[in-house]
């Protein structure tokens, strides 16, 4: 059936008209959950008062909070609060638009131009025909290859950025970028991307270690996580999963990091390969990249992934998880 442009363009809650990140045009609140969602308001505007008590007396109630999921009205302000973000807004006025002053390669402008308008063009603000978002998201990549030039532009900048621009205006999502980029993902997008390929090697070894037949499975078939989970990884899932889970994912990275994504990766291996049934119906190679590289929509809402990934709280932070590494590795080499 043709859609009519009207129908085309009926949004679900987060803005989105189709693809793989909408939701539905159902609202998902009763008239008791509206009323909870009031109470979590009031609870995160007294946080993001007080924000740097919070943190100092009580983060283990804001890391709590962040696991529930942020309200979307205060969810823009509560990431910068969370990235540190506000911070370097307040610390560099006019460093934003001093750097879009510049005019950048050519060859440069060329390769993002190409990007800006393959992202989320299922959303409203990035739709060709009046979308605000290339530009803004044009802007904000050109004002970053020029303050880092040495780490210059790369593709899985593309979606982080347009997933900031959604949800804040072009200079708090330039700032907030700038922390993913540089701290939250340190070296990701350097050339060779050496660093997420050894984080990718890490996952692999936990996944051995809590999901022993899983991993035994996709060696058989000789699938590599590098082949699937490199955009997870690089990306945050922003172009894998409902935008209602992308944004819960995204509300624990800011508090707790990349652990979040390597607990979500074991979370959606579990639920794709978790039984000998599932893994029989997926027993070649083709069958298991086609599914891992389009996820099944009814194991990837939020309502299933996000409990699921909240029983991997035992994986822990980076340190941990490359002392587990290091473990794994001597103890493969001494077998």
């Amino acid at each position: 059936m043709i859609m009519t442009e009207d129908e085309y363009y009926e949004t679900d809650r987060y803005g989105f008209f189709g693809g793989e990140q909408f939701c539905g045009h159902h609202s998902p609140y009763s008239h008791d959950s509206l009323k909870q969602l009031r109470k979590r308001e009031l609870k995160w505007l007294d946080m993001l008062e007080e924000w740097d008590r919070w943190m100092q007396r009580q983060p283990w109630r804001v890391r709590k909070r962040c696991r529930k999921g942020i309200p979307s009205s205060l969810r823009p302000r509560a990431w910068q609060y969370l990235s540190g973000s506000h911070h370097l807004l307040l610390a560099n006025r006019g460093k934003y638009e001093s750097l879009l002053s510049n005019f950048g390669s050519s060859e440069m402008l060329e390769q993002i131009t190409r990007d800006v308008y393959r992202q989320f063009p299922n959303h409203s603000v990035f739709k060709q025909d009046g979308g605000t978002g290339p530009k803004s998201l044009l802007n904000l990549l050109k004002a970053y290859c020029i303050l880092y030039p040495e780490t210059g532009y790369c593709q899985a900048h593309a979606p982080l950025a347009a997933a900031l621009l959604i949800h804040m205006p072009e200079e708090e999502a330039f700032w907030t970028f700038i922390c993913i980029c540089e701290h939250y993902l340190p070296d990701y997008f350097n050339q060779g991307l050496l660093r997420v390929k050894t984080e990718l090697k890490m996952f692999a070894v936990l996944l051995a270690k809590y999901h022993p037949k899983i991993h035994s499975h996709l060696l058989q078939h000789n699938v590599e996580p590098i082949f699937f989970a490199i955009d997870w990884f690089m990306c945050l899932f922003t172009r894998n999963l409902p935008w209602s889970s992308v944004l819960r994912i995204l509300d624990m990275f800011f508090f707790e990091g990349i652990k979040v994504i390597f607990r979500t990766a074991l979370a959606l291996l579990d639920l794709i390969l978790g039984s000998a049934e599932k893994r029989v119906r997926l027993d070649s190679t083709d069958s298991l990249l086609t599914v891992l590289r389009r996820l099944p929509g009814e194991l990837t809402g939020e309502n299933v992934l996000i409990p699921r990934m909240l029983t991997y709280k035992h994986v822990g932070t980076t340190s941990q998880l490359i002392a587990e590494y290091r473990r794994q590795i001597k103890r493969t080499s001494m077998q």
